[in-house]
């Protein structure tokens, strides 16, 4: 029962959100607006916060450290493997490889598994793959799909032009420095807590719904995108337990070990399919996210069995 209590407003949500979609309730175009308020505002200060808010301890650095290595080698695995589907998706593949949509689906799944007071973890597990998805991922992305050769210039200009990426590195700045606890016990810092939650609030249920709502399985693409998604769950698997054994050897507390292991379950970037013009790369990306959900969500069941 305490499982189905976790699991059942997110999938009811979700739910939600392939409703609205099949009875037009919400239009595409309000979709892109929710998702516009939570990329632009709610994440950014909900990122902020729990970045700037965590406690910056050995561990801390092992898991920064542990989930760039994760985020670089799946990206090479990518291009290693890419010759097992066909064109055009080839060149797409890697992208679907590392990367996972920490804020749309990470971020909620978690706070229902182990409350709002441990979000700093899932915020510190999505560090480094956020750094390394808009400092490198997505502008070689674009670069990608345009034909063009990947320019550092264009990589730092893609990465700061995102409100994300700036708040977490804020966040990390205030929080090595350690500023920001002796910040919210103040007045002026109880007053910055209350607008934060009112804020971040609604944040999950916009983001399951946004996520419902664009639940999406196109024909033409399905038997690429399964293998696809099989082959990332394999090289997922495989390195998260090569994580797993370091967080039980460093004694990792639960709460890191739980984020850790449904953060790598997590579907990749649902954000994949705005970097590219190619409509065949959007289908491909959409499907396979849209597919890959669904092992995303049986992990998210058989973690809330362990909570």
């Amino acid at each position: 029962m305490e499982t189905l209590m976790i699991v059942a407003p997110v999938l009811v949500m979700i739910i939600i959100g392939m409703a609205c979609d099949k009875w037009q309730i919400i239009t595409q175009s309000g979709v892109d607006n929710i998702k516009k308020f939570i990329t632009t505002i709610a994440l950014p200060v909900c990122v902020f916060n729990a970045v700037s808010t965590a406690d910056y301890n050995k561990n801390v650095i092992i898991v920064l450290a542990i989930m760039m290595i994760v985020a670089i080698v799946g990206f090479v695995l990518g291009f290693a493997l890419k010759g097992l589907v066909k064109e055009p998706y080839r060149k797409y593949f890697p992208y679907l490889m590392t990367i996972y949509e920490g804020g749309m689906m990470a971020y909620p799944l978690y706070q229902s598994l182990m409350g709002v007071e441990n979000m700093s973890n899932i915020a510190l597990i999505d560090v480094s793959c956020g750094i390394f998805a808009f400092g490198v991922y997505f502008g070689m992305l674009t670069m990608t799909d345009q034909g063009i050769k990947p320019s550092g210039k264009q990589l730092a200009k893609n990465a700061f032009s995102s409100p994300i990426f700036v708040a977490l590195l804020l966040g990390l700045l205030i929080g090595v420095i350690g500023i920001m606890k002796a910040f919210v016990v103040t007045s002026a810092g109880q007053v910055y807590v209350s607008v934060k939650d009112m804020v971040t609030a609604p944040v999950s249920a916009m983001i399951l719904l946004c996520v419902g709502y664009e639940f999406k399985l196109e024909k033409d693409t399905i038997g690429v995108c399964i293998k696809t998604v099989l082959i990332r769950f394999v090289v997922q698997a495989i390195m998260l337990a090569g994580v797993l054994f370091i967080a039980i050897s460093f004694d990792f507390e639960k709460p890191m070990i739980i984020g850790l292991a449904l953060y790598m379950m997590t579907i990749p970037s649902l954000c994949l399919s705005s970097f590219v013009k190619d409509k065949e790369a959007s289908k491909f990306f959409s499907t396979t996210s849209s597919l890959y959900l669904i092992i995303n969500l049986i992990a998210y069941v058989v973690l809330a069995g362990m909570v």
